[in-house]
């Protein structure tokens, strides 16, 4: 099996270290994200996808505008967002859909099975964050749906990937996590999961720290399952990893 990844940087799933948009192996800058994400599936399979050369493979933003302009040369009649979906919804619909086209095309070319997942921080206030999350999940669900991918799965913290990790990371860790997805998305917040998950530590943590932490403290899936946006995509991680096996 094959997992095929996309975020927003270094900070979540990882980064390119090629300078390309697309890259695996030593080229893959993995992130904190991804450490959990391996955690959750080592779990379940027995073994680590970093032990398998081209067991992950990153797909950036860039490589993702480059397939849509593709697309869109190749479909002139095929709409991306139209007039019913919000422009905001349709980046996030884009986004799956082609990474969706780009697992396909791996899937193809490998002669293996390809599990993609997508990350995105919600963002948001805390006025708005349910409806924000609920938006954005949707969108993505339908956008891998639309390239009939039935293996894509949003990875989708609220209101960031740092909300996820302060549940690890507080003085009481898993203690009421699920009050830590109402903290605000806005960067300017003394209340920003980044700032809080600093104080946790101390001092600010780099990818690569984060990553060594996360290998020393392991995920408790059950216990962190208390946050509604982890637990969503555990559940679609779990159907995902179910329509590999079949």
């Amino acid at each position: 099996m094959i997992v095929v990844l996309s975020g927003e940087g270094p900070t979540d799933l990882g980064q390119c270290g090629n300078a390309q948009g697309r890259c695996e192996d030593t080229d893959f800058q993995i992130g904190p994200m991804t450490i959990l994400l391996d955690q959750m599936l080592e779990s379940r399979l027995d073994y680590s996808l970093r032990s398998i050369p081209g067991g992950y493979q990153y797909v950036g933003k860039a490589a993702l505008e480059e397939r849509e302009e593709a697309r869109k040369k190749e479909h002139r009649s095929v709409s991306f967002v139209g007039k019913k979906r919000a422009q905001e919804t349709g980046y996030f619909f884009i986004n799956a859909w082609m990474l969706a086209d780009i697992a396909l095309q791996i899937e193809s070319e490998r002669e293996d099975q390809v599990l993609a997942v997508l990350f995105r921080d919600c963002d948001g206030t805390r006025s708005t964050m349910s409806g924000i999350w609920a938006t954005k999940w949707d969108a993505m669900v339908n956008g891998f749906n639309r390239a009939e991918f039935s293996r894509g799965v949003p990875m989708l913290p609220k209101s960031t990937s740092e909300a996820w990790l302060l549940c690890l990371a507080q003085n009481q860790p898993y203690q009421n996590c699920h009050k830590l997805e109402e903290l605000p998305g806005n960067v300017e917040s003394a209340n920003h999961p980044k700032k809080k998950l600093d104080a946790a530590f101390g001092a600010h943590k780099s990818a690569n720290e984060l990553c060594e932490w996360l290998d020393e403290n392991p995920i408790d899936e059950e216990r962190a399952s208390s946050m509604p946006s982890f637990k969503a995509f555990k559940l679609e991680l779990e159907r995902a990893l179910m329509e590999v096996a079949h």
